[in-house]
C-alpha cells in the first residue's frame, strides 16, 4: 500500500514541477478547482439536508418539537409539517441541480485545460528542442521524439485530468465523512478500516499498473524510433530483402505493445469490482450492526441510521471512482515522468546569445585558441588560430576527422567551443542576435537537407522576405534554371522526403540557391562537390563560383580541385593547425599539403 502511495506522490510531485510549463492554462487549473469544490461543498449540502428531512418524514405530524421544524416554523412561520416536507424537498432538489451544473461547467474547463495543457506541453518542448545542443539529436532516434510528443503528453495531460478530478472527488469525500461523522462517529471510524480494506486489497493492482505504465512508454518510444527506422531506410531494406524480418520486429514490437495494454485493461477493469464487492458487503455488515446494538436499544434514532446508510452508499460509487483515478494516474503517469526527464535533460541549452545586430564584416573572423570536445570525450579541435579575412576565400584542407567541419559548425553557431573565442571584428561573435548572424551566413553541405515542399519554399526556407524575383534570380545564379524549367509544375514543383526527387547534382544547386536567396556575407561550402560525379561537380562548381562573388567564404573539401583559387589553404591535422598558405606556397613545402596531394586516393584530375 506503500508503494503505490509514494508513486502517487511521485507523479503529483512531477506535475508540480512541470507548472512553469503550463503559464497559460493556470487560469483554467484555477477554475476548474474552484467549480469542483463549489459542486462538492453543494454536494456536503444536499447531504446535509437530508437527516432533517428523515426525521420529518418519520416523525409526520408529531413532530411538532423536532429541531428542523421549530428551524423552518421560525423562517417560514404559520404552515404545517407537509408544507415544511415539500420546502426541503424542493430546496434539496434545487441544490442538487445547481450542483450537477457547477459540475457540468467544471467538465467544460476540464476538457479546455486538458487541451491546453497538450498544447502547452508539446510546445514548451518544441521550443526546447529548438534550443537544445546538437548533440540530443545525435544520440536519440527521430522516432523517439515523435513519440514524445505524439504518446507522451497526451497521457501527461490525461494524468493532470485525473489528478484534478481525484482533487473533487477526495473533496465531496471529505464533505461526505463529515456528514457521517456528524451522524454517528463509531460508524465512521468502522467505515474508514474498511475504506482501508479495501485500499489494501487493491494494492497489487496499483503496483501492476504503474509498472506496466513504465513499460509502455519505453515500448512507445522503441516501437516509434523502430518506425521511423525502418521507413527511412526502405530502400536498404528492400535491396537485401529483409522486408520479412522487419515486419516480424514490428510486429513483436505490436503483439508486446497490446498485451501490455490488454493486461493494463484487465487490471484496470479489476478496480471497481473489487472494490465495490468489499464496500458493499462491508456496508451491509455495518448497517445490519448498527440496526442490532444501535437502533434497537434506542441509542441512535433510526433517522440518522437511514441517513447513514443512504451517505454511505452514497460514498461506496465515490469511493470507486477514487480508486479507479488513482490506478488510472498511476498506468498515465510514466508519460508525467518522461516529459519532466526531457525537460530536464534539455536545460542546459548552448550559450547565451546577446542582441546586438550584425551590421557586416569589416575586418575578419577570428578563431584564437579555440578548442571543442564532444560529450563523448573526443577532441575535435586543439588551439585552433584562424583569420578569414573580409571579401577572401579560405579553404579548409585535411582527413576526415581532422576538425574540418567542427569549425564550420562552431561559426554557424551550432556548437559553442570548449574554450577560446571566436572575435568578428574583434567583438565576440555570441553578442550578435541569432536573426542577423544567421541571416549574414549562407551554408552549402555535402548532405543538404531539403524539406517535402515545393521548390520555391525549399529556396526561400527562413528568408521571409524574399520575393518571386529574389528566388528567379537565386535559381539562374545556382544554374537551377534548366531544372526548374524542364518541370511541368516549375518552381511549385514539390521534391519529395529530403528532396528524394532530385539527383544529388540538382540539390547542391537548390541548396546553393537557398544561400544565394538571403544574400550572406558570408558563405560557409561544406564539402559541397565531394560526392558528385565529373559532369554534376561541374555544374555544381559552376554555381558554386557565382555564388563565392563579391563574398568572404570558407570552403572545407576533399576534392581538390575545388580550392585551388582559394587565397589562403590551412591544413588541418588532429584538429590542429599543421600548414598555411596559398597554393603555389604549400606545394613547395614537402609537408602535410604534399603528402595529401600526392596520397594515391586522390584521383590525377583533382591534383
Amino acid at each position: 500500500m506503500t508503494y503505490w502511495f509514494m508513486e502517487l506522490f511521485q507523479i503529483g510531485r512531477s506535475a508540480l514541477r512541470l507548472r512553469d510549463f503550463l503559464r497559460p492554462g493556470r487560469y483554467l487549473i484555477g477554475t476548474v478547482l474552484a467549480s469542483l469544490m463549489i459542486g462538492a461543498a453543494l454536494e456536503g449540502v444536499g447531504i446535509s439536508l437530508l437527516v432533517p428531512l428523515l426525521s420529518l418524514l418519520l416523525g409526520g405530524e408529531n413532530s411538532s418539537s423536532s429541531r428542523p421544524l421549530q428551524w423552518l416554523q421560525y423562517w417560514l412561520p404559520g404552515h404545517g409539517v407537509s408544507y415544511y416536507i415539500v420546502a426541503f424537498c424542493l430546496f434539496i432538489f434545487l441544490v442538487v441541480a445547481l450542483k450537477n451544473s457547477v459540475i457540468y461547467v467544471s467538465q467544460v474547463f476540464a476538457a479546455r485545460l486538458k487541451k491546453r495543457v497538450s498544447i502547452n506541453l508539446r510546445d514548451a518542448l518544441f521550443q526546447h528542442l529548438h534550443r537544445a545542443e546538437l548533440g540530443v539529436f545525435e544520440r536519440t532516434p527521430g522516432g523517439e521524439i515523435a513519440s514524445l510528443f505524439l504518446t507522451d503528453t497526451v497521457r501527461s495531460s490525461g494524468a493532470i485530468d485525473s489528478i484534478l478530478v481525484l482533487c473533487q472527488r477526495g473533496t465531496i469525500g471529505v464533505f461526505y465523512l463529515v456528514a457521517m461523522v456528524v451522524i454517528s462517529l463509531p460508524l465512521t471510524i468502522v467505515s474508514i478500516f474498511l475504506a482501508g480494506v479495501i485500499g489494501a486489497s487493491i494494492a497489487f493492482l496499483y503496483r501492476k499498473l504503474a509498472s506496466r505504465g513504465t513499460q509502455l512508454s519505453e515500448l512507445n518510444r522503441q516501437m516509434s524510433a523502430r518506425l521511423a527506422e525502418s521507413f527511412s531506410g526502405v530502400r536498404v531494406i528492400r535491396t537485401s530483402n529483409s522486408e520479412t524480418r522487419e515486419s516480424m520486429r514490428f510486429h513483436e514490437f505490436n503483439e508486446t505493445q497490446a498485451s501490455i495494454e490488454e493486461a493494463s485493461a484487465r487490471d484496470t477493469g479489476l478496480l471497481a469490482p473489487i472494490a465495490e464487492t468489499i464496500a458493499v458487503l462491508g456496508a451491509m455488515v455495518i448497517v445490519g450492526f448498527a440496526y442490532l446494538f444501535l437502533v434497537k436499544p434506542g441509542y441512535m434514532p433510526t433517522s440518522h441510521l437511514l441517513a447513514f446508510g443512504f451517505v454511505l452508499l452514497r460514498l461506496l460509487p465515490l469511493l470507486n471512482q477514487v480508486y479507479s483515478l488513482q490506478g488510472n494516474i498511476l498506468y498515465m503517469g510514466g508519460g508525467i515522468r518522461e516529459v519532466e526527464r526531457w525537460m530536464k535533460s534539455l536545460d542546459r541549452f548552448p550559450k547565451t546569445h546577446g542582441e546586438i545586430r550584425f551590421e557586416g564584416l569589416d575586418d575578419a573572423v577570428r578563431f584564437r585558441n579555440v578548442s571543442f570536445t564532444y560529450p563523448n570525450g573526443k577532441t575535435a579541435l586543439e588551439n585552433i588560430d584562424l583569420d578569414i579575412p573580409a571579401g577572401k576565400t579560405v579553404a579548409l584542407v585535411g582527413a576526415s576527422g581532422s576538425g574540418k567541419s567542427t569549425i564550420s559548425t562552431l561559426l554557424l553557431r551550432l556548437r559553442e567551443p570548449t574554450s577560446g573565442h571566436i572575435l568578428v571584428d574583434g567583438v565576440d561573435y555570441w553578442t550578435f542576435s541569432p536573426e542577423s548572424w544567421h541571416r549574414a551566413i549562407g551554408v552549402v553541405e555535402q548532405d543538404c537537407f531539403l524539406f517535402h515542399d515545393t521548390i520555391a519554399r525549399n529556396i526561400a526556407y527562413g528568408c521571409a522576405g524574399a520575393t518571386q524575383e529574389d528566388i528567379e534570380l537565386a535559381v539562374r545564379t545556382a544554374h537551377l534554371d534548366d531544372l526548374v524549367e524542364s518541370l511541368p509544375e516549375g518552381l511549385d514543383t514539390v521534391v519529395g522526403e529530403r528532396g528524394i526527387m532530385l539527383s544529388g547534382g540538382q540539390r547542391q544547386r537548390l541548396a546553393i540557391a537557398r544561400a544565394i536567396v538571403r544574400n550572406p556575407q558570408i558563405l560557409i561550402l561544406d564539402e559541397a562537390t565531394s560526392a558528385l560525379d565529373s559532369v554534376s561537380e561541374f555544374k555544381v562548381q559552376s554555381a558554386i563560383d557565382e555564388a563565392m562573388r563579391g563574398r568572404t567564404v570558407l570552403v572545407i573539401a576533399h576534392r581538390l580541385s575545388t580550392i585551388r583559387s582559394a587565397d589562403q589553404l590551412v591544413v588541418l591535422s588532429d584538429g590542429r593547425v599543421v600548414e598555411r598558405g596559398t597554393w603555389a606556397e604549400l606545394e613547395q613545402v614537402n609537408g602535410f599539403f604534399s603528402e595529401f596531394v600526392s596520397a594515391p586516393n586522390v584521383p590525377a584530375e583533382m591534383t
